[in-house]
């Protein structure tokens, strides 16, 4: 395995365990919505990307057109807003466990599309690995769905498969986007996709005061007190930590890394999760969480060692090809 890929799946690794934090942080704030969270996290993500963008200005009229802003705000609201707004409706509608098990196939459908879409490597040659991942997301979910009491609701599941849509659709032609454009950075690119999402969100506290007027109370977010202080300053962290950085190194790892082999590494954002909470707790995982993380891991491995062999196969023939010249 060369150096590259390593460091470009360490990245990968990276937004997997800052990503991850998304999913514990919110706890620590009860008296908030999840809506309410997700604003404040936005919010701050724009902010800081409008002052960042401030800050490296002369470099970014170089690169800023049209064409690029067109871009950022499509890749803003797949892989920002519109997802996550969907991803409300659905959880709304049909409950927390069959829309997290519907989110929680995002990381095969992104490599098996992304493969389809990039053409990287035989599909023949990925089946097992990417069964293997599918089981352990499956066991995964399975206690989860077991205990939930949630109704079935088939315009919940629709919302939920519209959000897998959107963040998929993301991934993939967002990375190609960036190894299009050389020029832009994986920073800059979190920059202007996050000022992009600021413009987007008074669409967004619109759409949700129609649909769901008691998920969203901003006078909640600017009254004083110890309680608006904590959010703030958890919004911070979420905005500038979890979605700026994050997608720094998202965007690092989906330049360089086959957008197949990206989309199933997109799966330790949800092992991270699970070991925060563990860890929050206080309380080692149940045997069959253990058993569905150790069967994820071992299919990314797998995968990943098939990829090699493969570039190996390659590598192989073109130095054959060559000498046949």
């Amino acid at each position: 395995m060369s150096k590259l890929l390593i460091l470009d799946i360490f990245c990968a690794l990276i937004a997997d365990a800052v990503w991850g934090l998304a999913y514990v942080i919110p706890n620590l704030l009860p008296d908030y919505t999840a809506v309410e969270i997700t604003f404040g996290r936005y919010f701050v993500y724009g902010i800081f990307s409008v002052v960042m963008l401030l800050l490296q200005k002369q470099r970014s009229r170089r690169i800023m057109n049209t064409s690029v802003w067109k871009n950022a705000f499509v890749f803003s609201f797949c892989g920002n807003i519109g997802y996550y707004f969907f991803l409300v409706l659905s959880i709304k509608l049909t409950g927390a466990a069959i829309a997290a098990l519907i989110i929680g196939m995002l990381p095969i459908t992104t490599s098996l599309y992304g493969n389809f879409i990039n053409h990287e490597f035989s599909f023949k040659k990925l089946i097992w690995p990417v069964f293997i991942v599918i089981m352990g997301i499956l066991i995964l979910n399975y206690a989860l769905l077991n205990e939930s009491t949630d109704t079935f609701n088939i315009y919940g599941v629709i919302y939920g498969l519209i959000a897998l849509c959107l963040w998929t659709w993301y991934a993939i032609f967002n990375a190609r986007f960036l190894k299009e454009n050389s020029e832009i950075t994986s920073q800059m690119w979190s920059t202007i996709t996050g000022t992009t999402t600021l413009c987007l969100i008074p669409f967004f506290v619109l759409v949700i005061k129609i649909i769901m007027p008691d998920s969203l109370m901003l006078f909640k977010l600017i009254n004083h007190g110890n309680i608006v202080f904590k959010f703030w300053c958890t919004a911070v962290i979420l905005g500038i930590v979890v979605s700026w950085v994050g997608t720094v190194f998202w965007n690092r790892a989906s330049n360089t890394l086959p957008i197949s082999l990206a989309g199933q590494i997109t799966v330790g954002e949800t092992v991270f999760g699970l070991t925060y909470s563990f860890i929050i707790e206080g309380r080692l995982p149940h045997v069959i969480e253990l058993i569905s993380v150790t069967i994820i891991i071992t299919g990314i491995l797998y995968y990943i060692q098939t990829i090699n062999c493969l570039n190996g196969d390659d590598e192989k023939y073109n130095v054959k090809d060559e000498k046949s010249r």
